[in-house]
């Protein structure tokens, strides 16, 4: 049967159940593909039936290692799968063991099938739309698009198990520090950025979710590509430094010729992610930070929206960019002794305080002639569009898991390792 005589039988099938279709393209496209949809389902459980679905023998080793003893053949159990074509049966070979009880059915573990009734593609395609919008959304957007239907928890069930399993990826990832044995890198880069910042989150508390971003360019001038890669987590600054190194790796931290690690001036950043880094990495405070806290000092001592205030910090933000991030903080102790006033006296010990403790990761005169970047713009962004645009709409309150469940699930897609981690069986892992 060629494609021609397929397409008719379909025409065929529309035609003896009593519809008709108009010239309308839009309710051509509709009932074909329901039908199209129903004849795939049809030929899916034809295919499979009679099959030797997880079919080892008579019995095969008990995998319960402490046993010893064999799980035998007890027949075909049927299962019904919600797909992507729709509602599909089959039968599989399931095995028990009676010494200690196991049993398993074999064709399900080789195919990646969890404890629901999804098939992997549904499933897969439920966590997508889960990772970009709030679960009855995503619910509705996962029918338009494919035609089949899942509940709001169901799709939040599916997400929750697979960003489970990508959380603990990344856990797995991270506990290799240890021993300082990284997953092999997918990049050389001549030139590596390690952004760090903090957003937060509503979970049963407020939250602050810790976010790196490692970025490069292939290329050069305008045919140059910038990529991205993101981690974020609910840690301590102690137990995050090892996320951060783990993606850092991934990135191509030891092939790099330089490193560059951008922070907002938080002291944990430096104290422990620059650690794990090593000592070539070029630590920059950024910039923007930086002018922040000039214009708070500024407004403190002059008032907001005055042509002093102006003046003042353009005459320091002109020493920051030149590098002389010495000299103004000496200038800030000088004019700190001379202020009357206790609140601007306190205002210009902060910042002096806060450019002191910076040091020469102010020096931004050398990191322009070197070509860096000398603002974190990439990490905010991060936070933004990984973790704000999902977890931080109105009235959104998270579980502690459910939050790191879904950021994880949403950082495996943002990095474009999708296809890559659902080739480890995700549904297989523990539940959430």
């Amino acid at each position: 049967m060629d494609l021609t005589m397929a397409a008719r039988s379909v025409l065929e099938l529309i035609a003896s159940e009593g519809a008709s279709l108009s010239d309308d393209v839009n309710e051509v496209e509709q009932k074909v593909r329901e039908a199209v949809l129903r004849v795939g389902a049809k030929a899916a459980e034809m295919h499979l039936a009679g099959r030797p679905l997880g079919y080892e023998g008579s019995s095969r080793a008990c995998p319960n290692t402490y046993c010893g003893c064999d799980q035998r053949f007890v027949g075909y159990r049927p299962r019904t799968l919600a797909t992507l074509l729709g509602q599909v049966a089959l039968g599989r070979a399931y095995y028990h063991c009676p010494r200690c009880g196991s049993s398993c059915c074999p064709y399900d573990e080789a195919c990646g099938l969890g404890p629901g009734h999804e098939s992997v593609g549904l499933a897969k395609a439920a966590a997508l739309v889960a990772a970009m919008d709030p679960f009855a959304p995503a619910a509705q957007v996962l029918a338009e698009l494919t035609g089949q239907r899942l509940g709001d928890r169901t799709v939040h069930r599916l997400a929750r198990r697979v960003g489970a399993a990508a959380s603990e990826q990344e856990r797995q990832g991270a506990v290799r520090m240890a021993a300082w044995s990284a997953l092999p890198a997918e990049a050389r880069p001549a030139r590596l950025y390690v952004a760090v910042d903090g957003v937060m989150v509503h979970r049963e508390q407020w939250n602050e979710a810790k976010c790196v971003t490692c970025y490069w360019e292939e290329g050069e001038g305008d045919r140059a590509v910038r990529h991205a890669r993101y981690a974020v987590r609910f840690e301590s600054a102690d137990l995050f430094k090892a996320f951060a190194w783990s993606l850092a790796c991934r990135c191509g931290l030891e092939s790099a010729a330089e490193v560059v690690l951008l922070g907002d001036g938080a002291a944990w950043i430096w104290d422990h992610v620059w650690n794990v880094l090593g000592e070539r990495a070029v630590c920059i405070t950024d910039w923007y930070h930086v002018m922040e806290h000039v214009w708070a000092c500024g407004k403190a001592l002059s008032g907001e929206g005055t042509a002093a205030t102006e003046a003042w910090v353009k005459e320091r933000e002109t020493m920051l960019w030149e590098g002389r991030w010495r000299q103004l903080v000496q200038s800030l102790r000088d004019e700190r002794k001379g202020a009357r006033s206790p609140p601007k006296r306190r205002a210009l010990e902060e910042l002096e305080t806060y450019l002191a403790n910076q040091g020469d990761r102010l020096a931004y005169d050398r990191f322009r002639a070197a070509g860096y970047d000398i603002g974190s713009g990439r990490v905010e962004s991060a936070c933004k569009h990984v973790v704000a645009v999902r977890m931080k709409r109105s009235g959104m309150i998270w579980s502690d898991g459910g939050a790191q469940d879904i950021l994880s699930l949403r950082a495996v897609r943002l990095n474009g390792w999708w296809d890559q981690f659902w080739a480890t069986k995700p549904l297989l892992a523990n539940a959430a």
